[in-house]
C-alpha cells in the first residue's frame, strides 16, 4: 500500500513539474488566404507547389489585371510584431494598400515602411485580417511576392517544434493581355 502512495505521489510531483506555470503559450504564426486571390470579383486564381521550399506559383494574370488578396495573420495567442510583402519588380507590378488611417491604426506608423511593405505592429495584436490589391503593369515572368511574418513567440534552445515567423515566395507571372477579336458570321 505504502508503494502505490509513493508512486502516485511521485506521478504528482512529475506532472506538476512538466507544467508551464508561467502561462505562455508558443506557436509559430500563420499566414494564411481568407479566399484564393480573384481579379474582378469573378475570376479566382489558384497556387501552386513549386520544385522550391516555400515558394508558390500563382496563376498567370495579364497586363492590367488588379489581384485581391484577402489574408489573415494568425499569432494563435502571442503577439505579432512585423508583417512584409515586398514585391520583387515595382516597375512590373504595384501593391495598393489599404488607407494610411487604416493602417496608422494597427501598425506603428514611424516604424513602418508602407511604401516599400514593411509593417511594424502596434502592441497587442494577435491576429489581423489584411486586405489589399496587387496590380500588373508590365510583362513578367520573374514578378514575385514575398510575404514575412513574426510574432513575440519564444522557443527554447530545447525546442525544436517552432519558429516565431512564417514567411513564403509567391511567383506572379504577368503576360500581354489578349485582345477579343470579334467573329462575323
Amino acid at each position: 500500500m505504502k508503494n502505490r502512495i509513493y508512486i502516485l505521489l511521485g506521478i504528482i510531483a512529475i506532472a506538476f513539474c512538466s507544467c508551464n506555470i508561467s502561462s505562455t503559450t508558443n506557436n509559430t504564426p500563420e499566414i494564411l488566404f481568407v479566399t484564393n486571390p480573384f481579379i474582378n470579383k469573378t475570376d479566382t486564381l489558384s497556387n501552386y507547389n513549386t520544385d522550391e521550399s516555400g515558394v508558390y506559383r500563382m496563376d498567370t494574370i495579364q497586363v492590367g489585371d488588379t489581384v485581391t488578396f484577402r489574408m489573415l495573420l494568425y499569432g494563435y495567442s502571442n503577439n505579432l510584431s512585423v508583417f512584409n510583402v515586398i514585391p520583387s519588380d515595382t516597375s512590373a507590378t504595384k501593391i495598393i494598400l489599404p488607407s494610411s488611417i487604416s493602417l496608422d491604426s494597427v501598425f506603428v506608423s514611424a516604424g513602418s515602411d508602407y511604401s516599400n511593405g514593411k509593417f511594424l505592429f502596434k502592441s497587442k495584436i494577435s491576429n489581423l485580417y489584411f486586405p489589399f490589391r496587387y496590380v500588373a503593369k508590365k510583362v513578367t515572368k520573374d514578378a514575385k511576392l514575398t510575404f514575412y511574418l513574426s510574432s513575440d513567440a519564444t522557443f527554447g534552445s530545447s525546442s525544436s517544434f517552432g519558429n516565431n515567423s512564417a514567411s513564403f515566395v509567391l511567383k506572379t507571372p504577368v503576360k500581354i493581355k489578349k485582345q477579343l477579336v470579334p467573329t462575323h458570321n
